[in-house]
């Protein structure tokens, strides 16, 4: 018996691994787009997809996270800022 990493899927055969080549594509495409360079030529190998695809999902979820942050980071600056407000507009007349 082989022995298995199991954070490396076990490759797929049929229309899931295209599935697979045709989204590391449309990823490897979209992120090299931002950077203004072109995805580099390679082999696309069951072992070199099944790896990129690995890189994808982690790169989505820590996407995914980031925005989440931001989101939540927006949200509480709008909070303090309200909370700020109400301050001046309760303690403006004791300065004064």
């Amino acid at each position: 018996m082989a022995d298995q990493n199991p954070a490396e899927p076990e490759p797929k055969s049929g229309s899931d691994a295209s599935s697979r080549i045709e989204k590391v594509s449309e990823w490897l495409a979209k992120t090299f787009e931002a950077t203004g360079k072109p995805v580099p030529e390679f082999e696309y190998t069951p072992r070199n997809v099944s790896h990129l695809h690995g890189l994808l999902i982690v790169s989505k979820a820590k996407d995914e996270a980031a925005r989440l942050v931001a989101r939540d980071f927006r949200q509480k600056a709008s909070e303090y800022r309200s909370q700020g407000m109400l301050l001046v507009i309760s303690i403006g007349p004791l300065i004064l």
